[in-house]
Order: C-alpha cells, then sequence, then structure tokens
C-alpha cells in the first residue's frame, strides 16, 4: 500500500511550489534569485562607481547563502533517514515503525516515498516467510510424528502374535496420524482363496453411537457392494481411492433390500474413502479400508502415510501368522515327542511288566508250584518295572504342566529321571544329589534337561551296567552336575548325522553361562560334566 503524501497546509503557497522542485531546480532558483537582487541593487546604485563591485559580492554572497541553506535541508533530511533505518534495524523497534516522508524537495519525497514502499514491502515479504516457517514447522512436527508413530508401530507389532490385537494396535497408531470415521481390516476366513471375507477388526469415532447399535462387528461379512472392491483390491494389489463417494436414495434403499451386512455400519457417512492391499510380496493378507466424512480428503500425501501403515501392519500380520505356525509346528512336535516316550518308556514297560505278571500267574496254577524264590524274582521285576512305569509317568506328568516342572526341586526331579533309567534295564545307578538349591527356575529347568538328555542317550546306546549321576551345590549360583557310566563310549568329536544330543545340551549349557565337558571315547567310559558359576 503506497503511503500517501500530507502537505503542510501552514506553509505559503511559494514555499510549497519551492518544496516542490527537485534539488538541481531549487539550487538554479537560488542562483537566479541570488542574480535578480543583485542587478537590482547595481541598477539602483548605478551612478555610484564604487556600488558595481559591491552588488557583484553581495549577489555571490546570497547566492552562496542559498546553496549553504538548501544542502543544509537536504543534509538533515538524509540525516533523519539514517537515523530511522538504524531505528529500523534494532529488535525493539515498533511493528509500524517506518522511514520519515521528506518533502523539502520531489527528490527526497520520491526518493523517502520509495523507501518506505521497500520498508512495507520487506516487512510483508518478513510476514510471509514467518508464516511460511511455521506451516513449515507444523508439517515438520507432523512428518516427525508420524515417523515417530511408525517406528512405535513397527516395534509395538513385531510383537503381537495374536492377529486381533495386532490389528486393534495397528488402527489405534493409524488414529495418531490420520483423521478418519471408520477404519477397517477384513480379510478371507480360513485363507481360502474363496473363503468369505470378514472383518477382522474395526475403529471408529463419530460412527460409534450407530455402530454400537449394530453390535460387536467383528467377523460379520462383507457387503456385496464392497465385495467387488475387495476382489479387485485382491487381483490388482493396487490401493483404491474415492474422494467423492455419494450413494443415492435409490441405490440405498436397494442395498438394505438386498444385502443385509450389518459392516455397512462402517460407511454411512462416508464422503471419501481409500483402500489398500495388505501384502506381503504377492501375497494379499487383507483389506485396511479408511473412511472420512469429507470430500478430497485422501490426497497423495495422506496415501502414502496410510501406504506405508499398511506396509507395516503386512508385515507385522506376516510375523504373527508365521509365530502362529511355529506354535503349532512346536504342539505338534512335542506331542510326537511324548507319544514316542510314551511308546519307548512306559509302554514297553508296562508290556514287559504284563508279560511277566501273565507268566508269574500261570506259574503259581501249575502243580506243583513254583518254588517261592522264583516268584519272589519275578515278583520283584514286575515292581521294578511298574517303579519305572509310574516314573516315566511322572515325568510326562512334568512335562505336560510346566509350572510344577519349574517350582521342584532339581534333586527331585532327577530322582524321577534315575528311577526311570534303571526300570529300563540291568544297570544300577549311583546317585548323590543335593536336596537344596536356589538356582532361577529357568536354569533349573536348564539343567534337568541336560540330565534328562544325557540319562536318554545312556539308556539307548551306552549298554552300561553302573552310573553314577551326581549332583552338587557348592553355592547359590555354584553347583556341578556329573553324570558318568562304564559303557562302550563314543568320539565325541566324531560327527554323528540325525542325533543332536549333544548340540542340544552345549546349546542349554550356553543359554545358562554354564560350562559342559563331555569325555568319553570308544570302548571307554563316558562322563557328562556341566558346571554352573
Amino acid at each position: 500500500m503506497r503511503p500517501k503524501l500530507k502537505m503542510n497546509a501552514d506553509r505559503s503557497l511559494g514555499a510549497r511550489l519551492f518544496d516542490d522542485r527537485t534539488l538541481p531546480t531549487q539550487m538554479a532558483c537560488a542562483g537566479l534569485g541570488a542574480a535578480v537582487v543583485a542587478a537590482a541593487l547595481a541598477w539602483l546604485l548605478g551612478p555610484l562607481a564604487w556600488a558595481t563591485p559591491l552588488c557583484v559580492l553581495g549577489g555571490g554572497a546570497i547566492a552562496a547563502l542559498a546553496g549553504a541553506w538548501a544542502a543544509r535541508r537536504t543534509s538533515r533530511a538524509v540525516e533523519q533517514i539514517v537515523a530511522a533505518t538504524i531505528a529500523l534495524r534494532r529488535d525493539d523497534a515498533p511493528a509500524d515503525a517506518n522511514l520519515p516522508l521528506i518533502d523539502n524537495s520531489a527528490d527526497l519525497r520520491r526518493a523517502t516515498v520509495n523507501l518506505r514502499r521497500l520498508v512495507e514491502a520487506m516487512r510483508e515479504r518478513l510476514q510471509e516467510q514467518i508464516a511460511r516457517n511455521v506451516a513449515l514447522g507444523r508439517r515438520l512436527a507432523d512428518r516427525t510424528q508420524q515417523l515417530t508413530t511408525l517406528q512405535d508401530l513397527s516395534i509395538g507389532l513385531a510383537t503381537k502374535s495374536d492377529l486381533h490385537e495386532l490389528i486393534d494396535d495397528a488402527l489405534s497408531a493409524l488414529e495418531q496420524t490420520v483423521d478418519y470415521s471408520s477404519a477397517s481390516v477384513w480379510t478371507r476366513e480360513g485363507r481360502e482363496a474363496r473363503g468369505q471375507v470378514a472383518l477382522m477388526g474395526y475403529r471408529t469415532t463419530e460412527l460409534a453411537d450407530s455402530v454400537a447399535a449394530a453390535g460387536d462387528l467383528r467377523g460379520m461379512r462383507l457387503s456385496r457392494a464392497n465385495l467387488l472392491t475387495y476382489e479387485q483390491i485382491e487381483r490388482d494389489r493396487l490401493a483404491v481411492v474415492d474422494n467423492h463417494a455419494r450413494q443415492s436414495l435409490l441405490s440405498w434403499l436397494w442395498s438394505k433390500v438386498t444385502d443385509d451386512s450389518r459392516s455397512t455400519a462402517l460407511h454411512r457417512t462416508t464422503r471419501s474413502w481409500m483402500a489398500l492391499p495388505l501384502k506381503f510380496r504377492d501375497d494379499v493378507l487383507g483389506v485396511l479400508r479408511v473412511d472420512h466424512p469429507e470430500p478430497d480428503y485422501f490426497d497423495p500425501e495422506r496415501s502414502r502415510l496410510l501406504s506405508a501403515v499398511g506396509s507395516q501392519a503386512a508385515l507385522a500380520m506376516r510375523h504373527a501368522r508365521l509365530m502362529l505356525q511355529e506354535r503349532e509346528v512346536a504342539i505338534i512336535a512335542e506331542r510326537n515327542r511324548i507319544a514316542r516316550d510314551l511308546h519307548d518308556a512306559v509302554s514297553q514297560t508296562l508290556f514287559a511288566a504284563n508279560v511277566m505278571a501273565g507268566t508269574l500267574a500261570r506259574s503259581a496254577a501249575r502243580e506243583p508250584m513254583t518254588d517261592a524264590g522264583s516268584v519272589k524274582e519275578q515278583a520283584q521285576a514286575i515292581e521294578k518295572l511298574n517303579r519305572a512305569a509310574l516314573a516315566e509317568m511322572r515325568l510326562l506328568m512334568f512335562e505336560l504342566r510346566p509350572d510344577a516342572l519349574e517350582q521342584t526341586a532339581l534333586a527331585e526331579l532327577l530322582r524321577h529321571a534315575i528311577e526311570a533309567l534303571a526300570g529300563r534295564g540291568d544297570s544300577s545307578v549311583e546317585q548323590r544329589l543335593s536336596g537344596d538349591d536356589a538356582l532361577p527356575a529357568p536354569v533349573r529347568v536348564q539343567i534337568y534337561r541336560i540330565a534328562q538328555e544325557a540319562l536318554s542317550n545312556i539308556a539307548r546306546h551306552s549298554e552300561a551296567t553302573h552310573v553314577v549321576v551326581e549332583w552338587t551345590v557348592h553355592a547359590p549360583l555354584r553347583a556341578t552336575l556329573r553324570i558318568a557310566d562304564n559303557g562302550k563310549g563314543f568320539d565325541p568329536d566324531l560327527p554323528r548325522p540325525g542325533h543332536f544330543g549333544l548340540d542340544n545340551m552345549r546349546s542349554r549349557a550356553s543359554e545358562i553361562g554354564a560350562t559342559i565337558t563331555v569325555t568319553s571315547a570308544p570302548g571307554q567310559a563316558t562322563e557328562v560334566r556341566v558346571d554352573l558359576g
């Protein structure tokens, strides 16, 4: 906005006319005035001989004084401009401060007007720059929050194994970065190619009352109208954006008649929506849909943000499904191991006890009766087998109840394992077990696993007749486990394909910070020693 010139009404017309002239014109006028004065004096004093030089000197003096006066006015104006410029550069300068409007001459007036316009333009430019910086600061804060949310989302989702909990956390994190009326995740049930598309999880804001009236929508099927969009996204693996979603009254009534899906409550106020595939490589795990009540909401920036959230959610879903598969495989493997132990130990022991009991019954029925010594030996053998089977069953019960395994003293666990070993064959077992230990439960369980593996190897491969099991506690966190036999031995350094017993024992010892030493050779005794602390 150009400043308006204000003229001093108190000045005479001549002064105003003089100030309206440029500085050279003012100087010329001053010189011309001095010449006129000198000429007038010369004409009036012409008869006098001494008057002519005096008039010339007087005219020159008057011209010099007029030039000095004009120069002084200009110098004072320049000083005012310099002082005002210095004041403008100060941090505490008023917001409306500006250069003075100098009207001593047309040149100074034009110069000060232009300088005032320049100051106003720079002030406007500065305000625009401040506004841009504020906007950039907001955008930077938004980006920082978005990146932080994505980082927290990726870290948090990596620890989730339950798909419903994972999806709830992802939608909750999405709410921190993108405004929406509803967000939902859809996936095919049973992961079948033609399985029904159902709602896996959802979150609402403005639709909370209407959605609550529809009840819990999880597990509800996708409406027929939206099923086509899901299949398109699943087929093309590309996001779909509709920033002008409208539904006429006729189409709404038709959908109410032909489609009874309650999940349409999520889209009642939708004016724009975006749906994107949750894919891992080429596998579409589901579809994320985000709805908003305003049109033209999903611009390229929000689309990129949703794509980033969708990528993190897809990776987490893939990880959760792999963890679920791994858990299922582990459960199947554990069941197979328990079944194998039941077959190898308990079933065979009970079968042998049953055979001996039958033999004993037949011997007792014959006439004359078998001598008492033979009957006693067979009865003791049956008792031994039954004790071994009972010990095996107790160990299997510990396996089925991990909490009981962690709460039982190691000496008691070792006694059950030793009794089971003694009942499998003719080996005699010498045991020296410290009763108390203050070991943490995870450490105690790992040591028991090592002892269990060593005793199992003795029963299967050593052909030993004598076994020694020692468990010595030196201090609260210092103990030694020693298991030795007089069997046929083996070479610990020789690779044994398909046999992972030694590797498992070494791995378990490493996890608890213990040192394991296996001493053996073909034809010699074997000793397994574990030093803790």
